[in-house]
């Protein structure tokens, strides 16, 4: 008997799977999005929405420096982003390939993204780009003034990947 594997996204946490735990949390935001869209206009309300999230990213990166002090260089940035990358939570919500690694730049390219996923299902991929997605480059440039993002394909968007590539800019 050939026993079918569950999917990563299915696994729980321990009370939710991953998936429901992502739709109780974006369900909510999403509705309120659509009402401030709805009140304030389209341009208006992502406006509002898109520096409110990148400010909350900055701050949590400031709060994670504060903790863990200011990377040095781009070796401790590489070496940070695949530790947690190895963690529990972020491989049941990624699949991410390692394309290029050289000393001053890492090209990745996910191919399954539990948030894509989410805010596809709740039909607000334009909303979870600028939750989730957009505030990925000032997060960037947070964690380390010469420490840069460049991605010109989103899951989110309806690409078939998400291609980063982090560079450490001289």
């Amino acid at each position: 008997m050939n026993k079918k594997t569950q999917h990563k996204f299915k696994a729980k946490m321990p009370a939710l799977t991953y998936e429901e735990y992502f739709h109780r949390r974006f369900d909510s935001q999403v509705q309120l999005v659509r009402e401030l869209e709805r009140v304030l206009g389209r341009k208006k309300a992502f406006e509002i929405v898109g520096k409110a999230s990148e400010k909350s990213a900055v701050e949590n990166v400031k709060k994670d420096i504060a903790e863990e002090g200011q990377m040095k260089n781009f070796e401790e940035f590489k070496e940070g982003m695949k530790k947690e990358e190895s963690s529990p939570f972020w491989t049941h919500t990624l699949t991410v390939e390692y394309l290029e690694e050289t000393p001053k730049k890492t090209a990745t390219r996910v191919t399954e993204c539990l948030w894509a996923k989410t805010f596809k299902e709740l039909k607000a991929t334009d909303i979870g780009y600028i939750l989730s997605c957009k505030p990925d480059f000032a997060m960037a440039r947070a964690q380390h003034p010469k420490l840069r993002l460049k991605r010109t394909k989103t899951l989110m968007q309806g690409d078939d990947c998400c291609n980063h590539t982090w560079y450490w800019k001289e």
